[in-house]
């Protein structure tokens, strides 16, 4: 604070004089000469102002959405679940491209048992973004709870999102299609996800397409008992299985 005061004060002791002289540009300088024979064109000035005005828009945006969040929290916080909705109908009213706001809603609505509502505000987000991949799996989750298998598989069909960074999305594709009776597309899908990665249930699901379809189906259900990961339940089918076939080949 000292030396700020102290910096100030001989700010305000400089002559006027010199001040004004420090103030004024050199106007024989060639860089000065430069600067005013070469204005900023009309064209650069409209892209700064349209820069701003984006990172205003954006900025806005963002904190109106995360205000709608926040309200909608509080609310379900309190018990209010209509207050809740509300705030989040509101958000997508103005930003229908708001997919968590979209999502939470459709888990608040699906979780009160309103399910009609819950699939028409995923299939209204995906009528306007019809590859966001978060919808279509929220979706076919809700078809597949309802045991609409094949209306999971033919939501789930409709975009292609990269593999890797959506197993999640493809494993219930690949399940709706082996229950809807699809197993011919869905072998290729379970040989896609094992080479990504090692799971007993996509073995046994591959397994049991293969053997629907009159094809060896024992590798896929061996890889399967080997597995650290299938259940109980599956495990003992799978042990029956491979017994029975066992006995099968033996007679």
């Amino acid at each position: 604070m000292k030396l700020w005061s102290l910096a100030a004060g001989l700010l305000l002791a400089m002559p006027f004089a010199q001040a004004q002289d420090a103030d004024q540009p050199d106007w024989q300088d060639p860089v000065w000469a430069e600067l005013m024979a070469t204005p900023p064109a009309a064209s650069e000035l409209s892209i700064v102002a349209s820069e701003l005005s984006i990172h205003e828009i954006t900025t806005s945006r963002q904190e109106q959405l995360a205000e709608s969040e926040k309200a909608a929290e509080l609310a379900l916080a309190a018990g209010n679940w209509a207050g809740a909705e509300q705030h989040l109908l509101q958000a997508l009213a103005g930003y229908p491209g708001a997919h968590r706001l979209r999502l939470k809603l459709a888990s608040l609505l699906y979780g009160r048992g309103a399910l009609n509502d819950a699939r028409a505000q995923l299939q209204q987000g995906l009528a306007l973004f019809p590859q966001q991949p978060a919808l279509r799996l929220t979706l076919a989750r809700i078809l597949v709870a309802e045991h609409r298998f094949a209306a999971a598989w033919k939501v789930l069909n409709g975009a292609d999102p990269e593999l890797a960074a959506h197993l999640d999305y493809y494993a219930l594709m690949a399940e709706a299609g082996r229950r809807s009776g699809q197993c011919e597309a869905a072998i290729p899908l379970y040989h896609r996800l094992l080479a990504q990665q090692d799971s007993g249930p996509w073995w046994l699901g591959l397994g049991l397409c293969q053997r629907s379809l009159g094809r060896d189906f024992t590798a896929a259900f061996e890889q399967a008992r080997a597995s650290v990961d299938l259940g109980v339940a599956s495990l003992q089918f799978v042990e029956q299985q491979l017994e029975q076939h066992g006995t099968t080949q033996t007679h």
